[in-house]
């Protein structure tokens, strides 16, 4: 029995630790850490958290099959998005976040969502003046969660969450285009107008509008960055 136990406490502790390599890698691979086509050491990664590489690579092995990490010969690798990848991604935002959207105003504490989006586009003001792509990074991320909260449907924040970990890559050259803020301001003051109306239907709208814009943003930056289409396009 002592034997049994003993048994069981080990594989909880293991499986604690790969939970928690698991929750840290997918942050930092959320927040750009890592940039596609990076590669993911499991030794160095090991040595971060103390631990053997087997944990490491568990944890690893649940981000490939989200996705978020390929599996090569040679490691794990960020993966580097082809523009067919960017479409699909951007097509099923527009299926998931209008309705989401929907659903938000109804629910909302129109007050209480207001203070949250104007908080976190007076942020995305600042870093329009600054030009500082982190802050502006974190202003989007937060005008995200202002909204979001208001969603009850878990199911349907589930799958908002799994594309969005996915869309992290087009965020990130969005934000880094810094010509590019006083428009990002812009459109985030109208999708809030539009969160905070009362009006389901207008909210759906703007949402829609606000992936169109994201979508032709990118793909005009990654015209003038590289007028060659990406590989598998």
């Amino acid at each position: 029995m002592a034997t049994s136990t003993g048994k069981s406490t080990q594989a909880s502790k293991a499986e604690t630790l790969v939970d928690t390599i698991y929750r840290d890698t997918r942050k930092r691979l959320n927040s750009g850490d890592w940039h596609p086509g990076d590669r993911l050491l499991d030794y160095e990664l090991a040595e971060r958290f103390g631990c053997t590489r087997m944990p490491v690579r568990q944890a690893l092995l649940r981000l490939v099959n989200e996705g978020l990490l390929n599996s090569t010969t040679r490691g794990f690798q960020v993966p580097v998005l082809t523009d067919a990848m960017v479409r699909d991604i951007f097509e099923l935002r527009r299926i998931l976040e209008p309705a989401a959207a929907a659903l938000a105003v109804n629910i909302a504490d129109r007050d209480q969502l207001n203070a949250g989006l104007s908080k976190a586009i007076d942020l995305a003001k600042v870093a329009m003046v600054h030009k500082d792509a982190a802050l502006m990074f974190s202003a989007n991320a937060s005008f995200r969660q202002a909204w979001l909260q208001c969603v009850h449907n878990e199911r349907l924040l589930d799958a908002i969450a799994m594309s969005a970990d996915h869309a992290n890559q087009v965020r990130f050259a969005n934000t880094s285009d810094t010509d590019s803020y006083q428009a990002t301001v812009e459109a985030l003051e109208k999708l809030g107008k539009a969160l905070t109306s009362g009006d389901p239907e207008y909210a759906r709208t703007e949402m829609v509008g606000f992936l169109k814009l994201a979508e032709a943003s990118y793909f005009l930056r990654r015209q003038q960055v590289d007028p060659t289409p990406a590989f598998g396009s």
